[in-house]
């Protein structure tokens, strides 16, 4: 009778605890609460001037999730854009044993330069209707650049830029920012992504502004060739050297010291010797341009140098050879420059581009986006013992069938490379540098590539070891077919790749990146002009 008892009892209580623990389950949920929780991460982990990566993580049950934009601080009062995502097309970042943990990262593009953006997320059930709660975050897009560059006449500026549907019209400002000119891009513009203005004053500096509607998509300072307020000297189709000098000499007599030397877009020039600065000239500029084919002025055979002493020597948007000469010749102690500028140009077959023989002087060689090709023994540039020069400049430059050097500088000064690509095949460096280690020079190097076979020959750093003069190799690369040989390159990186692994067609002179290389330094390392 007692274990009777005691079953019926256990039974009893059985049923009893069931019974609790059907009531604790089955509570009612609040009105208001009954919802999916929300991401428990909501963060930007990347942003580009059209662009925002965030990362956030599942929501249990959610089968899309809502993203809405506005342009305010976390008010949301005129939701500017909503993006919505399938859980099903998602791909976790990182994945855990958690599910609350799994990580997503997704990119929002054709957002708006220079612009704060508020963002929400909600997680969503479909199914059940269910949603979660917002989560919420602020961020800004940096300063967009959809221009890719411009070709400048003494007169006119062609500008180019990344082709889109999202541009309304371009302005034109001075250095003031007071307007110049407005003009509202036709569909044919907005296709080709480029546009002419004409009837620009020449040697002036401009900025230039693409917008979409209120929104600036780009700006780019520019300028137009030659010298502000300078005489316009426009060379004949049947000028040579002699001609040239011979004008030069007049315009002087006549009382001109500021100069342009215009030769025509485009068009080939048989020059056939040295143009001689005769003294007299402060500032002169000799100015080429491309054509609507994109074709440069050419000078054949054409080479510069002074009677004693000029200001600034400008060279802008030529194509020129030199027949193994220097291009630039500050050629006895008794002749000076200030300012020797190479600017858009295409140089090949010459000795050296600018050369400062003994007890010569400049204040600076500034040499920026041009393409050299087969110098020769002298160095790219060779400045004498005893000269002076205050700076050397060079800057997004493509260097190809380089000769024995970069440099052959004696005396001391301040050097920057930067943004250089340098590929030689069948020509070849000993070495980069050659200094005079009494007179040490300041090397600056910075974000370039270096590649080729270099004609099989190993390279060198420098000439010698310069106890007093270190050379470090910044932000830059160098291809596994460039051998080094006894004084590395400090601080390079080598690529795991040959020319051909990292550039499209080395050897036809297409350096731009190619797409599945993997280069950490697309973008950023390199000549400019391949970045686009």
């Amino acid at each position: 009778m007692k274990k009777l008892i005691y079953i019926l009892s256990i039974s009893l209580l059985s049923v009893i605890w069931i019974s609790c623990e059907d009531d604790y389950n089955n509570w009612e949920v609040e009105e208001g609460h009954d919802r999916l929780f929300k991401s428990l991460l909501f963060e930007v982990s990347g942003i580009e001037s059209t662009a925002v990566e965030l990362k956030f993580t599942q929501s249990v049950s959610a089968t899309k999730y809502v993203f809405e934009f506005s342009e305010d601080s976390l008010e949301f009062l005129d939701i500017v854009r909503i993006v919505e995502m399938g859980a099903d097309t998602l791909t976790p970042f990182s994945s855990s044993s958690t599910i609350t943990k799994n990580e997503f990262r997704e990119t929002i593009i054709d957002l708006d330069g220079t612009t704060g953006y508020s963002v929400r997320m909600k997680s969503v059930d479909e199914t059940s209707g269910k949603e979660s709660n917002w989560c919420e975050l602020y961020f800004e897009t940096p300063a967009e650049q959809i221009f890719t560059g411009y070709t400048p006449t003494s007169t006119s500026i062609a500008l180019s830029w990344t082709v889109s549907d999202r541009v309304t019209n371009l302005s034109l400002f001075d250095i003031n920012n007071e307007l110049v000119s407005n003009f509202e891009l036709t569909d044919d513009q907005k296709a080709a992504g480029n546009i002419l203005i004409e009837g620009l004053s020449m040697g002036t500096n401009y900025i230039a502004q693409m917008f979409n509607a209120d929104k600036v998509r780009g700006t780019l300072n520019v300028v137009t060739s030659g010298i502000a307020d300078g005489y316009l000297y426009q060379v004949l189709d049947t000028d040579n050297a002699e001609a040239i000098t011979a004008a030069l000499q007049d315009l002087v007599a006549g009382g001109n010291t500021n100069i342009n030397v215009e030769f025509a877009a485009g068009q080939s020039y048989d020059i056939g010797g040295k143009i001689i600065i005769p003294t007299g000239v402060n500032n002169i500029a000799f100015v080429g341009s491309e054509d609507v084919s994109g074709v440069k002025t050419s000078l054949q055979n054409a080479y510069f140098t002074v009677e004693s002493a000029v200001n600034n020597i400008n060279l802008q948007y030529l194509s020129t050879t030199s027949d193994g000469n220097f291009l630039i010749d500050i050629d006895s102690s008794d002749k000076s420059a200030f300012d020797i500028r190479i600017n858009g140009c295409n140089v090949s077959e010459i000795n050296s581009i600018v050369r400062l023989r003994s007890g010569g002087s400049a204040n600076s060689i500034v040499v920026n986006n041009c393409m050299i090709s087969e110098t020769g023994g002298w160095g790219m540039l060779n400045v004498g013992s005893g000269s002076v020069i205050g700076s050397i400049d060079v800057t997004n430059c493509t260097l190809t069938e380089i000769s024995t050097r970069f440099a052959d500088i004696r005396v001391s000064t301040d050097i920057t490379f930067s943004n250089i690509t340098l590929c030689n095949i069948n020509r070849s460096m000993s070495h980069f540098w050659r200094f005079d280690n009494n007179n040490p020079a300041n090397v600056t190097i910075e974000d370039c590539i270096f590649s080729g076979p270099n004609g099989g020959v190993e390279l060198n750093d420098t000439y010698g070891t310069y106890s007093n003069i270190t050379i470090y190799y910044t932000g830059s690369y160098k291809t596994n077919d460039l051998l080094i040989k006894d004084r590395p390159l400090t601080g390079i990186t080598e690529l795991p790749l040959s020319m051909e692994g990292l550039f499209v067609d080395p050897v036809n002179g297409d350096f731009h990146i190619q797409e599945d290389a993997g280069f950490a330094g697309t973008g950023v390392a390199g000549d400019k002009r391949w970045f686009n």
